[in-house]
């Protein structure tokens, strides 16, 4: 029991860091993969072509591989990340790659006659995207989307190998100062439990909260 208390606080600490990381990444991600899902439905051959191997090679590579070479080798032309400048820019990156497909798949299941409805009332494709589409792609999205956040919370298990200060980081400095891998691990498995949970249950009150736009 004194092992917990001792390790609780700095894995409560570590938690907080991959809250904050996964956050600011997601906000990015939805950002850049709701930009890049319009390029390639509507944007030029060129620019469908790039978002579309950009989205191959993002799911096509294991995730430690595409971490640790944003991390070990850029280093080799002198660029140097931090461990957190590392885990966001791949995080951001390979959260854009899995959400320009969510994003697509949503915008698609959008009715054409929705944006002929639209026409019909004399607005613009600008506005129609923005303010018919988009908003009812989001409701379609929001399971999917869930499923999303998950995904990034646990990538972020991969971070202790870069060095970077999480949940995984603080419970390995403690087993190899205790030696006691199961209670430490288990409080680790604890913690990602616990937010997954939560992260389900705001996924599921919104779901429900934007019902509206299905």
């Amino acid at each position: 029991m004194h092992i917990a208390l001792e390790y609780a606080g700095t894995i409560g600490v570590g938690g907080l860091k991959d809250v904050a990381l996964t956050v600011v990444s997601l906000i990015l991600s939805i950002i850049l993969g709701t930009l890049f899902a319009l390029g390639r439905l509507y944007g030029p051959w060129p620019v469908r072509t790039l978002i579309y191997w950009y989205v191959e090679i993002i799911r096509g590579l294991p995730a430690i591989l595409q971490l640790f070479i944003i991390y070990f080798g850029f280093t080799q032309w002198g660029i140097n990340f931090s461990p957190l400048t590392a885990a966001l820019i791949w995080l951001v990156a390979y959260g854009t790659g899995y959400a320009v497909e969510i994003f697509r798949s949503g915008i698609m299941e959008i009715p054409t006659g929705q944006r002929e409805a639209a026409a019909a009332l004399g607005l613009s494709s600008r506005t129609t995207m923005i303010r018919v589409v988009v908003p009812q792609a989001y409701a379609i999205m929001l399971p999917p989307l869930t499923s999303f956040v998950v995904l990034q919370l646990k990538n972020t298990t991969l971070l202790y190998l870069i060095g970077f200060a999480d949940i995984m980081y603080e419970a390995r400095l403690g087993v190899d100062a205790t030696n006691h891998a199961a209670i430490l691990y288990f409080m680790a498995a604890l913690a990602y439990l616990i937010l997954s949970l939560i992260i389900g249950r705001v996924g599921v009150r919104l779901e429900r909260n934007v019902a509206a736009y299905r």
